[in-house]
């Protein structure tokens, strides 16, 4: 009986690999406009976006990635008509296409030619969305200003925030609308205004809404006012899912109103709390600080005084050292032996019998007293 010869078998990765590989070198899919219904969109914690393009009975999953989120002009939601500019691949894991997108497009405003994009383009060249230009917060702000409308819930939810944080920081309001056709040039007023008042940080922004009703902070009078603040400032438009060019010319962005005045004022329990803390760790320092030099002091003065000790010790034995060599040496120690000095009247040692007279009073030296004698007889 023949036997039966099987091809080779090919494992799953293999395909999947060759079918990544055999997707990615097709040009025509590497830089593609598709275009569907939104009907899937989630905003994960890692920052990416999650989302489902659907055309009648089809459907094609995407996903874009939290830096091409972070710089995105406009981001949709679920039942919108998009385009989405990016790249199809092989999602290697579960073996299916789906796209990578770059940015999305509300149908009907020009797709890839969107005068919103081409904003984005030219500001983005500018420098105007440069980290290396964005301000840090300070830590302990003085005071804080707030562009806003008068009135709306995004200037309530601040004070709120802002006096739960800190009861008694300074704020002030600079009332602007922020919707409509005279909302750009009004915003863009009021924040010069604010930006001369010399507050430590500023908020500029509005609860949510349509996309529609962010507009006046997409247009290129706000997001150059943002960019041109000399004060920190924090861009706060709609919710956490929404982005617009002041968000991305701000020096930082916050999800919400209230997540910016988070940001911007610290809460004072826990700063008073902390610099309680650095007081206590300071006191210790110097308390250690003080009883280590008192120690050093106390061991430095017995060395001293030791010091002293033995140099006294040392110059005493060497001063007697001294003084018995010297009285080796000197004459009178030889009155000791029994010898004794002559002197005439005049005090002049005599070593010559000649020197003397006869009948001369001389004084004879010993060793313990003195002898008065007179010369009877020169003996040469």
């Amino acid at each position: 009986m023949a036997e039966t010869v099987f091809p080779r078998a090919y494992s799953v990765s293999e395909i999947n690999n060759y079918l990544r590989e055999y997707l990615a070198e097709d040009e025509f899919l590497a830089d593609i406009l598709v275009r569907g219904e939104l009907t899937g969109y989630k905003l994960h914690s890692s920052g990416h976006i999650y989302f489902t393009l659907s055309e009648n009975k089809c459907s094609l999953n995407g996903v874009m990635f939290r830096n091409q989120v972070e710089q995105a002009g406009f981001l949709p939601q679920v039942g919108m008509e998009l385009a989405v500019w990016g790249s199809v691949r092989l999602y290697e894991r579960d073996g299916r296409a789906q796209i990578y997108a770059r940015e999305f497009f509300p149908l009907g405003e020009g797709l890839g030619g969107s005068a919103l994009a081409r904003l984005k383009e030219k500001l983005a060249a500018e420098g105007l969305f440069d980290v290396q230009r964005k301000q840090p917060l300070p830590p302990l702000p003085q005071s804080l200003g707030v562009v806003s409308a008068a009135g709306g819930a995004a200037w309530a939810d601040i004070q709120a925030v802002t006096y739960q944080r800190w009861p008694g920081m300074i704020i002030q309001l600079y009332p602007a609308l922020v919707q409509g056709p005279e909302a750009p040039a009004s915003i863009a007023t009021a924040l010069a205004q604010a930006d001369k008042a010399g507050h430590s940080v500023l908020i500029v922004g509005r609860g949510g809404g349509a996309q529609e009703d962010l507009s006046a902070f997409n247009t290129e009078i706000v997001a150059r006012a943002v960019a041109n603040a000399r004060t920190p400032l924090i861009s706060a438009v709609g919710h956490e899912i929404d982005l617009t060019l002041a968000d991305l010319a701000a020096d930082l962005r916050a999800a919400t109103p209230s997540h910016a005045a988070t940001l911007a004022v610290p809460q004072k329990a826990e700063i008073m709390t902390r610099l309680a803390a650095y007081e206590q760790r300071l006191r210790q320092a110097l308390t250690r600080g003080i009883t280590q030099q008192q120690m050093r002091l106390q061991t430095a003065h017995e060395r001293l005084e030791q010091a002293i000790t033995i140099a006294m010790r040392q110059r005493r034995t060497e001063l007697n050292m001294q003084a018995a060599r010297l009285h080796s040496l000197s004459p009178l120690a030889t009155l000791t032996r029994g010898y004794a000095i002559c002197r005439n009247a005049a005090g002049q040692t005599l070593s010559r019998a000649s020197e003397a007279a006869q009948g001369e009073k001389v004084s004879v030296l010993l060793n313990e007293g003195s002898l008065l004698c007179g010369v009877e007889e020169i003996i040469k």
